[in-house]
């Protein structure tokens, strides 16, 4: 097992920092690392034939239509489903820290929440097939609801650097694609079956999916099952209440009308059962309380129709119909004996219907698109307490509300010249939101108790907009600029207007007169781009307004307030050289510094300068396998109340064989993350203080997967 260091050993023995060095040298050092490699296939030729690498991405997320990464002005990373299948992480965020500048923050494994460029939770919009998922953040969930193996890539735009989105991506956005059939010139059928083994959780996995594609029809099927149990860090200590079990599966199915007419209807389910909560999340709680989700399930219900309509200007028009619910349990219990209480149980549905239309045009120079959407979420909440005398007594942390948005938006992208585009875009939205009234109580915990009324309905309506221009310079055929710049905003949510939460000694208010926050963005892009070789760096400032705080008005009453002025800044580089036709070298670097500029601290949830690099081999058939190196540098930076946390490093490995049987193709992977058993804190990871929880030590996974 790992010895683990503290914050005071880490500049004279631990190991790590001897490993990496100052700051200065970690950033120099990683730096010359990607420039050297960028040097090195600058110089080598192009490499024609034999194979196709295509290394500039395609992305569809930032404009509505297909771009291609080093053309798209802001910071984007992709995730396919061959790197998911590789990762073998336990949620969708786990896998996401491979992009540079994103980090998960982790209150469970499960249900680990996004931290992008340093902003999370509500601040970064989270969609599903473009459905926006609205649910509340304190704890984390909403990036548990999607099963993994349904994925087919995420794409990740860091930052407000798009106008379709609106409200709430001041931080970015995550659009999960998930799998789904094809159009195709024959009738086809195909299937996949997998099941995998984990050694820390001593938890399992399967899955299995199965489609059919024709020419007018395709129809597809999945589904899977979780069970693991809680795991052990690098000291060999188990993490109490980690554990997760979850079922999902998904029904989908297109057809195609005519030429021009294409339908797709899906229906999602997940339901996950005795999900542990390790973290705290932004819930303040005592240490000693476990904090499950015993029954919470998400279900979504959507249609979306394409049209090619017969016409050079007009490329296409969409419709995205949906409905999705979210229902979330949770059981709070081991309350201190002074609670007097066997437990708590809040309950919440989410509910969100929503529908948007996408219009994409080409006229000489010009790619444009413009569109409309809307959508309302509606929270119906409950909290049961659980007497020692054996009384029973029910209130609402949250009157029944809800919140709606509804925008028109546009973009469009003019090439200048044959090295010069402009691309620029806008929205404007109107925002509603409404709670009804809010009592002490809905049942008492005796007939005689008062329940007078705690907050009285109100409502709040409100326009808001942003805007965005970049710029995109083809220095030579390999080699782009870009520079964006760009205001956004986030709406308040329902909870920040209209909660009202007990906790003890004092009593945390919501302020439906909350005022959306402002962001001011903007980012340089550099990228290098061969067909064996990208290689990019970013660098940026986002200075956000009216952020959103908890505010102590005194000692009895504490209330939502815009009140900071807060900037963050930092930059990354990638590099991806494919060395030879299946051999890849990666590498990824992120540097990010957080400022609360009206306390002129430093600002909370900020990750650490943090890093990967690593080597694979993926050939289609035959033997396979990598090893990487993860790191994070010591955390100083923190704060308020926020610990400093050492800096670490780790070694990832895999091996595989693929190989083809009776027409199908049969794969048998190990993959052991965290080789060395080290012990480590992530920075963003949430804990019960003043204990501290440390990630998983070593786990070897054993995967089987059959295509057919």
């Amino acid at each position: 097992m790992g010895r683990l260091y503290s914050a005071g050993e880490i500049t004279k023995e631990n190991p790590v920092k001897k490993l990496w060095g100052k700051t200065g040298w970690t950033t120099a050092a990683g730096a010359a690392l990607m420039l050297a490699f960028t040097g090195i296939a600058a110089a080598a030729p192009e490499k024609t034939s034999g194979y196709d690498a295509v290394m500039d991405k395609v992305v569809v997320s930032a404009r509505g239509v297909e771009s291609r990464i080093s053309q798209t002005p802001g910071g984007v990373g992709i995730l396919d489903a061959e790197t998911l299948k590789t990762v073998q992480p336990v949620s969708v965020t786990d896998a996401l820290k491979r992009i540079a500048g994103v980090d998960f923050s982790g209150d469970s494994r499960w249900g680990a929440e996004v931290n992008i460029r340093g902003l999370g939770r509500n601040r970064v919009v989270f969609l599903i097939d473009g459905c926006r998922v609205n649910t509340a953040t304190e704890i984390n969930a909403q990036f548990g609801l999607i099963a993994v193996e349904d994925i087919e890539r995420v794409e990740v735009l860091k930052g407000p650097i798009s106008s379709l989105y609106g409200s709430g991506s001041i931080g970015g956005v995550v659009n999960v694609i998930t799998k789904k059939g094809n159009f195709s010139e024959t009738t086809e059928y195909h299937g996949t079956l997998s099941s995998a083994w984990s050694s820390n959780t001593k938890g399992f996995r399967v899955f299995a999916g199965a489609e059919i594609n024709t020419p007018k029809f395709w129809a597809y099927v999945s589904g899977g099952h979780r069970d693991h149990d809680s795991y052990e860090d690098g000291n060999g200590d188990t993490v109490h209440n980690s554990q997760f079990e979850d079922t999902a599966g998904n029904v989908k199915a297109g057809y195609r009308w005519n030429d021009r007419n294409e339908t797709l209807l899906q229906y999602q389910y997940l339901k996950a059962k005795e999900i542990g909560i390790p973290g705290s999340g932004k819930a303040a709680m005592p240490p000693v309380t476990d904090v499950t989700y015993p029954d919470t399930w998400r279900a979504l219900a959507n249609l979306t129709h394409t049209v090619t309509p017969a016409s050079d200007l007009w490329k296409t028009t969409q419709v995205n119909l949906y409905f999705q619910e979210i229902d979330r349990n949770v059981r709070i219990d081991k309350l201190p004996p002074v609670k007097k209480m066997k437990g708590i149980f809040p309950s919440a549905n989410h509910t969100t219907w929503g529908v948007k239309w996408f219009n994409a045009f080409a006229a000489g120079d010009h790619a444009f698109s413009i569109g409309a959407d809307a959508w309302e979420w509606a929270i119906d909440s409950t909290r049961k307490m659980a007497f020692m005398n054996g009384n029973l007594a029910i209130d609402q942390p949250l009157a029944d509300a809800e919140q709606f948005s509804g925008g028109i938006f546009g973009e469009d992208n003019w090439q200048i010249t044959d090295r010069f585009s402009l691309n620029f875009g806008g929205r404007l939205d109107m925002i509603k939101a409404e709670s009804d009234d809010l009592y002490t109580w809905i049942k008492p915990p005796a007939p005689m108790v008062p329940n007078p009324l705690k907050r009285a309905a109100d409502d709040y309506d409100d326009t808001s907009w942003d805007a965005r221009a970049g710029l995109t310079f083809n220095v030579t055929d390999r080699v782009s600029m870009t520079l964006l710049g760009g205001s956004s905003y986030r709406a308040p949510g329902l909870m920040e207007r209209f909660k009202y939460i007990v906790l003890g000694s004092f009593v945390i208010y919501g302020n439906p007169e909350l005022d959306p926050e402002r962001s001011l963005f903007a980012e340089y892009g550099l990228h290098y781009t061969t067909n064996t070789v990208s290689a990019g760096f970013n660098a940026y400032v986002n200075s956000v307004d009216d952020l959103i705080v908890e505010k102590v008005i005194n000692p009895d009453r504490h209330e939502m307030a815009n009140v900071d002025e807060a900037r963050i800044h930092g930059a990354e580089a990638y590099l991806d050289f494919q060395v030879k036709e299946d051999w890849r070298v990666y590498s990824t670097i992120a540097w990010t510094r957080g400022e609360n500029k009206t306390a002129d601290t430093d600002l909370g949830d900020i990750p650490p300068l943090n890093g990967m690099i690593g080597c694979s081999l993926d050939p289609s058939i035959g033997l396979s396998g990598g090893l990487e190196l993860v790191w994070a540098d010591h955390q100083s930076h923190t704060a308020a109340g926020e610990a400093e946390t050492p800096g670490w490093a780790t070694v990832n490995a895999r091996l595989g064989y693929r190989f083809t049987l009776a027409g199908t193709v049969q794969e048998l992977s190990v993959r052991a993350d965290n080789l060395l058993d080290k012990t480590y804190r992530n920075h963003l990871s949430t804990s019960r203080k003043p204990a501290e929880r440390f990630e998983p030590g070593l786990n070897v996974t054993v995967v089987w997967k059959m295509d057919i």
